[in-house]
């Protein structure tokens, strides 16, 4: 072997290499969850607010009023929740709580109450916001809030002002229901994830408005503004794969590229591989890759229909000779077959939050 052959085979083993770390980074960055943590009075609609931030039920409602002797943690694709039990109580009192259940590990509080603010809610808050962490105050069940001898806002008024002589007036109060007899905006979802999301430090922001639940088309826009940045992401995975000098694509790792760019897409959006699949030239181009072949026969063959079938800065994201072939090739064909599995899956959340939305469910 000469030695550009010699530097060629070192140049493609040290690109697979670095290929190889970042798909390790990114999945190390899945595996590294948000973590919200709730807590407030048994009966307060903790577990059904989860629910309704998830999107469905994944965790279990109970009645029961001060039975809960250990944490119920709910893990979803991008956020664990924890809902703790009580503090101050015979079961875990205030010198044995913290050693229990170390919720200084978690990166937001929400404080769920559903009457007056307890005692035992303030004084928890008290210590963890000594500590510098944040917490979203949540008045639950307001659709039971009524007074005839005065209108819904006042009632608002008069607890946002109760809670801030508790805890300090910079302290955000949001207000909600899960029973589902009104839209999601009547009933302070919205509101309540847009709150989470920029109390969540900017790294993790992105990550929980992926996985909240989208109640607004606004919301959807935002999820899809999420996946085009993913989307940039795996692009440069693809381009350095690109650098391999020997002629064609490795098409193991550009599978595994693709097949990751997928699932961070069908994430976002909340959906499922066999609710969205790639269609048209994006599922030949997926075959060719999924079957491992490479050559430069292959490589222009579906350079020339990417190119055809692209527009736009996808196609021009293409070279199609000399050296910046496989590496166009690559970073371009992702971009056109993301760009297409992101339309796809937009479409599929957009008509179904409009059913949903018609149908008075979300």
């Amino acid at each position: 072997m000469n030695s550009r052959n010699k530097g060629g085979g070192k140049m493609a083993g040290d690109t697979k290499a670095i290929v190889a770390q970042f798909l390790q980074a990114w999945q190390r960055e899945r595996d590294h969850k948000i973590k919200i943590c709730l807590f407030g009075q048994p009966g307060a609609g903790k577990s059904s607010l989860i629910n309704e931030l998830a999107g469905q039920r994944v965790a279990r409602v109970s009645q029961a009023t001060d039975t809960t002797r250990q944490a119920q943690i709910v893990e979803c694709p991008d956020v664990i929740y924890v809902d703790l039990p009580g503090y101050d109580t015979s079961a875990f009192p205030e010198n044995a709580y913290f050693s229990a259940f170390n919720p200084l590990q978690y990166d937001l509080f929400l404080c769920v109450f559903a009457g007056k603010l307890h005692r035992a809610d303030v004084d928890f808050f008290g210590k963890i916001a000594r500590t510098g962490r944040v917490c979203l105050f949540v008045r639950n069940k307001c659709d039971g809030l009524y007074d005839p001898s005065c209108s819904r806002e006042e009632l608002e008024r008069r607890i946002l002002q109760d809670v801030h002589s508790l805890v300090g007036p910079r302290e955000k109060v949001v207000f909600t229901s899960c029973r589902r007899n009104k839209p999601a905006a009547e009933r302070g979802l919205p509101e309540l994830e847009t709150a989470m999301g920029m109390l969540l430090p900017e790294a993790r922001r992105d990550r929980f408005f992926r996985h909240a639940k989208a109640y607004t088309e606004a919301a959807l826009l935002v999820k899809r503004d999420s996946a085009e940045r993913s989307l940039k992401k795996f692009m440069v995975l693809a381009a350095a794969n690109g650098l391999n000098p020997v002629i064609g694509m490795d098409a193991a790792l550009d599978a595994q590229i693709l097949k990751g760019l997928y699932r961070s897409i069908r994430e976002a959006f909340g959906v499922n591989e066999k609710e969205v699949q790639p269609e048209g030239p994006s599922s030949q181009i997926v075959k060719k890759l999924a079957e491992g072949v490479t050559g430069e026969r292959v490589t222009k063959g579906l350079t020339w229909l990417l190119r055809k079938k692209a527009s736009g800065r996808a196609a021009k994201a293409i070279p199609v000779v000399g050296g910046a072939a496989v590496m166009g090739f690559n970073a371009g064909s992702l971009y056109f077959l993301g760009q297409k599995y992101i339309d796809a899956c937009y479409r599929y959340a957009l008509e179904r939050l409009r059913a949903e939305i018609q149908m008075g469910e979300p």
